[in-house]
């Protein structure tokens, strides 16, 4: 990927990521409705941590390997998995348009910008989806601010399945916030889930949120 498209793809993916994902969300799903839920999440999680079992069902730590792949959605390129959340979801190429990065309009599929490489590539593989949509509800990457490092993440490039640990405690970013590190095409592999958290301000055609989910994970 070009150095002369790493400030304006990193710019135009934060404020997609945030602002489109929130479009068209109902009054009624307010920040209220939201935080209670959330708080409810929290707990459940809390209480599977201290309980004497394999944490969030993580899966044992494998190279890279062989695997049967069955494409179920058109484009798909991959599938990511996040056991700790329950999630399985389809991979789908997306192109920046002008600077900006394009996300799957079906908020359970998740975009793979295609100038980033595969993951498992030198550099960082960047993966991102909607948290939530009107009419769709909650994006298969809408809980990734609840991962905690040792979490794991395994995604099947075509038949080619990688395991991903989490690195860091999630992180949110503020939208107008450029974060070049995560544009790289070298350098040692590693893995970004990206989607839109933080405050959401309600307008009254939808709204918006004010920041980035950020998860970075590295190979297992």
């Amino acid at each position: 990927m070009g150095r002369a498209r790493i400030a304006g793809i990193a710019a135009g993916l934060s404020l997609l990521v945030v602002g489109g994902a929130a479009v068209g969300l109902s009054v009624a799903d307010s920040p209220a409705s939201q935080l209670s839920r959330q708080a409810l999440l929290d707990h459940q999680r809390a209480v599977r941590l201290a309980g004497p079992r394999q944490p969030d069902g993580r899966t044992d730590a494998v190279a890279i390997s062989a695997v049967p792949w069955h494409p179920t959605v058109p484009g798909q390129v991959a599938s990511v998995s996040i056991p700790a959340l329950d999630v399985v979801a389809p991979v789908v190429p997306e192109k920046p348009v002008d600077g900006v990065l394009t996300i799957p309009a079906d908020v359970h599929h998740v975009g793979w910008d295609r100038d980033s490489p595969p993951a498992g590539g030198d550099g960082v593989s960047l993966l991102a989806g909607h948290v939530n949509w009107v009419g769709q509800g909650e994006g298969a990457l809408g809980q990734i601010g609840q991962l905690v490092p040792g979490d794991q993440v395994v995604v099947n490039w075509s038949g080619s399945q990688s395991v991903w640990t989490v690195s860091s405690p999630p992180r949110l970013s503020p939208n107008t916030v450029v974060h070049r590190s995560l544009f790289s095409d070298s350098g040692p592999a590693t893995l970004v889930l990206v989607t839109c958290g933080g405050p959401f301000t309600e307008t009254a055609h939808g709204g918006s949120y004010a920041d980035n989910v950020i998860v970075t994970a590295t190979p297992a």
